[in-house]
C-alpha cells in the first residue's frame, strides 16, 4: 500500500515458480526487481525516511504492551511482532526476513517433494489502523482480557488470506469470526 502511495510500480508475482526466475533475472533494463514481502521497508528522501523511523520509534513506545501481547498470543506462528508503515489501510501483513525462504518458495521445494523447514514469518502491524488503536486500548484497559487472544488469531489469519495464503485451521477462524459477529450484533 505505502509503495502505491509513493508512486512505486509494484508487480505481482504469485506463482511459486515466480521466484526462481526472478533469482536468475533480477532486473529489466534498469530496473532492479525487489521482493517487497522480505525485510523492513524504506521508501521516499532521506528525510522522509528519517521521520518515518522518528514516527516508528515513537509509535514503538505507546504500542509496546500491545506487540508484547500479539507476539505472546501469536508465539507458535510467527518469529516476531512489529510495528511497520509498509501499509496505509490494512491492519496487518506478514513478511519473510530477507534472508528467509518465502512461502511461495516453500510451496514449490514442498510440491517437488523436497523436506522444507518450517519458517517462522513476521507480522508486522499498521499502528495508524483503528483495529491496532482500539487493541492497544483494550490492553492498556486490562492486559488479561483473554479476547486479546483471539483478536491477535484474528489478524494473524486475516494477513494470511490477503496474501493469497491458507489458514492451517479454518474452522477455529470461522469459529472466531462468528463469536466477534455475535459479541458485536
Amino acid at each position: 500500500e505505502s509503495f502505491k502511495d509513493k508512486g512505486y510500480e509494484v508487480l505481482f508475482f504469485t506463482d511459486p515458480v515466480d521466484e526462481v526466475w526472478l533469482e536468475r533475472a533480477p532486473q529489466y533494463e534498469d530496473l532492479k526487481f525487489v521482493s517487497i514481502s522480505k525485510g523492513e521497508v524504506d521508501l521516499g528522501t532521506d528525510e522522509e525516511k528519517e521521520k518515518a523511523r522518528e514516527d516508528l520509534k515513537k509509535s514503538e513506545e505507546n504500542f509496546k504492551s500491545l506487540l508484547e501481547k500479539l507476539q505472546s498470543a501469536l508465539d507458535e506462528q510467527v518469529k516476531e511482532v512489529r510495528l511497520t508503515n509498509r501499509m496505509t489501510s490494512s491492519p496487518a501483513c506478514l513478511v519473510v526476513d530477507q534472508n528467509d525462504m518465502s512461502p511461495q518458495m516453500e510451496q514449490l521445494m514442498s510440491a517437488m517433494g523436497q523436506a522444507v523447514p518450517k519458517t517462522k514469518r513476521i507480522l508486522e502491524v499498521n499502528p495508524n489502523h483503528p483495529i491496532l488503536e482500539k487493541l492497544r486500548g483494550k490492553v492498556d484497559e486490562n492486559a488479561e482480557d483473554p479476547s486479546i487472544q483471539e483478536y491477535a488469531q484474528l489478524l494473524h489469519g486475516q494477513a494470511l488470506l490477503a496474501e493469497g495464503g491458507t489458514l492451517n485451521d479454518p474452522t477455529a477462524f470461522t469459529r472466531l469470526v462468528s463469536d466477534l459477529m455475535v459479541r458485536a450484533l
